[in-house]
């Protein structure tokens, strides 16, 4: 009996000492902190949340976040393309969040007006056309990648000169008199898409070699963006950026030559001779002068070989990137001569 006395006080007192460390171990803390990408930029959108619970944020406009949280809890940050991380708070309040690209899922990430989604949370219609399909083209401006690329958008090019305009066309014409161009939003640059006038092409300026991507917004959704200049459809560019490390130099070039695949199978002079001469004696067409001895006459010029040519073609490109923790660059530099295989065309 006097053991059972002496023992509740104790177990009492062990309570007691024991409530303060309790209490310190689930302590709720605020924590704050940015997330960026690997170049340094800020990620909008991003999604942290408390590991194992549903308790969570976004950052905002300028990649800031701030939550509440257990001081001894875990931190989940995740963005679309880019490999989640878990953080250990450890009573923590400050925290710089690095995420980096995930290559497995970029192929399955859609550029839209208002951000990126990935493709199976996309309800609109959207055709993607990606750097390995660009860079298996031999093409002179952005306009031609499309061609033969993306379903139910029509390339036809105007001329053939080389870097001439061509006229595209997203699920048909949609007015008579009005342009029935889409817009181009380069970066979120937004370009008038008039290519299909004229001989001059604004977007042969652009170098090919340059894109990672183009998504072609081909649905109603677009104006709800961009506007009814959208109502054609719109075709978004994404260029290539810089990343963080040590300098990387790229090259790639071609030189390649043009001819004509096929030439008409026409009569030379002689033979034209004989058959003008035998149609006037039918009453066809008057007798010509020119033409009273064919078999004198020799072949006379071959007007294909004068007017057509092989032409030779030359792309270069040059790249660096490159880039610290707070400062990323892209430079890039390319060179394009394409004679034509008509005489006095070509594009520089």
């Amino acid at each position: 009996m006097r053991n059972t006395t002496y023992r509740k006080p104790f177990r009492l007192l062990l309570l007691l000492l024991l409530f303060p460390f309790c209490a310190s171990f689930a302590q709720t803390i605020t924590v704050k902190g940015v997330v960026k990408d690997t170049a340094g930029e800020l990620i909008i959108g991003a999604s942290v949340v408390e590991l194992g619970t549903t308790n969570g944020t976004i950052t905002d406009m300028d990649g800031n976040f701030t939550l509440k949280v257990p001081s001894r809890g875990k931190l989940a940050v995740s963005f679309i393309g880019y490999q989640s991380q878990n953080i250990d708070i450890s009573g923590q309040t400050q925290f710089n969040v690095i995420l980096r690209d995930d290559t497995k899922l970029l192929d399955e990430v859609v550029v839209v007006g208002y951000g990126q989604m990935k493709r199976s949370d996309l309800t609109g219609s959207v055709v993607s056309v990606s750097s390995d399909a660009i860079a298996k083209s031999v093409t002179t401006s952005i306009d031609q990648v499309l061609q033969g690329k993306a379903a139910g958008v029509q390339v036809q090019q105007n001329t053939g000169m080389p870097g001439g305009s061509s006229s595209i066309r997203i699920r048909g014409i949609s007015s008579l008199n009005a342009s029935n161009e889409p817009i181009f939003v380069i970066d979120g640059v937004i370009i008038d898409g008039s290519t299909g006038s004229g001989n001059d092409n604004a977007l042969a300026s652009i170098n090919p070699s340059d894109i990672v991507s183009m998504d072609v917004l081909k649905d109603a959704s677009a104006t709800a963006i961009y506007g009814a200049r959208a109502a054609n459809g719109v075709i978004i560019i994404t260029t290539k950026r810089g990343t963080k490390g040590e300098a990387s130099i790229a090259y790639n070039g071609y030189v390649g030559w043009q001819q004509m695949p096929v030439k008409l199978d026409l009569l030379n002079l002689r033979e034209y001779g004989i058959l003008k001469n035998e149609r006037a004696e039918l009453g066809i067409v008057q007798k010509d002068s020119y033409f009273v001895r064919p078999d004198l006459l020799g072949n006379g010029t071959d007007w294909q070989d004068e007017l057509f040519n092989s032409a030779m073609m030359n792309n270069h490109n040059l790249s660096v990137t490159g880039g610290t923790e707070n400062n990323t660059y892209a430079l890039g530099a390319g060179y394009l001569n394409q004679d034509g295989i008509a005489v006095g065309s070509g594009f520089k």
